[in-house]
């Protein structure tokens, strides 16, 4: 058996959490939200890179772009970023993307537990809110005017939504087609 530290920051394993793999994987089930996100992904506006604005942008939220990062949200160090407004609603495009002024540097537990919360009901729930925190990121969303921008309107994005259903659509079509399986080879 594989113990690992305590200390390291991970728990041992348990016996019990085998009961997860002990049962048929649902394709659909484990990659709807993976579909959403790439197909909202992909017509989502983004910057170019530019070192010198991301700098300032940094700054703007009251760190030193020098240093490590910490989480906008509650100050632990920073190991990614954090859409401040989520690209996908109601598995939708929410209109908004990879900007400055929608990623802000986050700790990992932080933007888990945010998910697709306002930013600010965030904080208030987690206890972490303050009005400083408030209005740095409040200047920091004001500075970069951060706007949603669904294309909604045009043809080509239902287009796109129907070619997204089709997807989901054959990998329900696929799960049908495993439980059978399953079910033929089941005695082998």
């Amino acid at each position: 058996m594989h113990l690992v530290s305590e200390s390291s920051g991970w728990w041992d394993m348990r016996y019990s959490s085998i009961q997860g793999h002990l049962r048929p994987y649902k394709i659909v089930a484990k990659r709807a939200t993976t579909i959403n996100h790439a197909f909202a992904a992909a017509i989502a506006p983004s910057d170019h890179y530019d070192g010198t604005r991301v700098k300032e942008a940094i700054k703007l939220l009251g760190q030193n772009p020098g240093t490590d990062l910490r989480c906008v949200y509650c100050d632990a160090p920073a190991k990614t970023w954090d859409h401040v407004f989520a690209t996908v609603k109601q598995t939708r495009f929410s209109g908004f993307g990879h900007r400055l002024g929608n990623l802000v540097p986050c700790c990992k537990p932080c933007n888990s537990e945010k998910g697709n919360k306002h930013w600010e009901a965030f904080l208030h729930r987690r206890g972490t809110h303050s009005q400083q925190r408030v209005d740095t990121i409040g200047a920091y969303l004001k500075a970069y005017d951060v706007q949603d921008a669904i294309p909604s309107h045009l043809a080509e994005y239902q287009e796109l939504e129907d070619l997204k259903q089709r997807v989901l659509e054959l990998l329900a079509e696929a799960d049908q087609l495993a439980a059978r399986i399953r079910g033929l080879t089941a005695d082998l």
